[in-house]
């Protein structure tokens, strides 16, 4: 399979990357940053996924070099506007939403149209459960979850046809550079209301990925799967 990542440079998506380079996979990462992996399956792509423009280009030479994918994993994301509303600021809220949401709108509105003319495709979007428990402080960063998971339902509905797929994974907490603003007594509390009250790991998440782009998942779609018993 061809699959991009987003948000490949570190954290989870470095770690998805590399799972996937090791199974045999075509890899297509991308982040701001520069290229941090080496595997012979790997090639990355440095370009903001919020710019219509690079988004554009980048699927047109994947387009031209590869054919097209087969997998996208919208994993970017950042936190920028850890506070409560009264204190956050606008640029902290436009950049928190415009990664968040605008990044995975535009990354997978392009990666669907490659998808439609191969009839097949899988678009994997990467929740929180910080839209089930909306947690103080969390407002912004929470909408922009939100919206993500608002849009793969309907998205779903829309490419079916097609033979393509959308759903979300949204992880317990797993550590991350996101991770080392929150609080870890606040986030202690907050695990404690799952079923498994523990952090999650990049390897419950890459096996529920795996089940959702196999053929055996081909009707599994509209769905937001929560792990770690949120």
């Amino acid at each position: 399979m061809v699959i991009v990542i987003t948000g490949t440079r570190k954290g989870i998506g470095k770690e998805l990357a590399e799972y996937f380079c090791n199974a045999g996979h075509i890899v297509i990462g991308c982040s701001r940053g520069e290229k941090s992996i080496e595997n012979v399956n790997y090639e990355h792509h440095s370009f903001d996924i919020t710019d219509e423009k690079s988004v554009k280009l980048f699927f047109s030479q994947l387009r031209k070099n590869r054919g097209g994918l087969d997998v996208l994993i919208n994993n970017a994301a950042v936190n920028n506007a850890l506070a409560p509303v009264a204190l956050v600021s606008y640029n902290a809220a436009a950049s928190t939403m415009n990664t968040n949401f605008m990044g995975s709108f535009l990354m997978a509105r392009e990666a669907i149209k490659l998808m439609m003319k191969n009839s097949f495709g899988r678009v994997i979007n990467m929740g929180s459960m910080a839209v089930k428990y909306e947690e103080k402080g969390e407002a912004i960063y929470t909408a922009s979850k939100a919206a993500v998971l608002a849009m793969t339902k309907i998205l779903a509905k829309e490419v079916y046809q097609y033979g393509i797929t959308c759903n979300a994974v949204s992880p317990s907490a797993i550590k991350t550079d996101l991770m080392d603003n929150i609080d870890p007594d606040a986030l202690n509390v907050v695990l404690k209301r799952n079923a498994i009250p523990e952090m999650g790991t990049t390897k419950e998440l890459i096996d529920t990925i795996n089940w959702l782009i196999s053929p055996q998942a081909n009707k599994i779609t509209a769905q937001n799967i929560y792990l770690g018993g949120v």
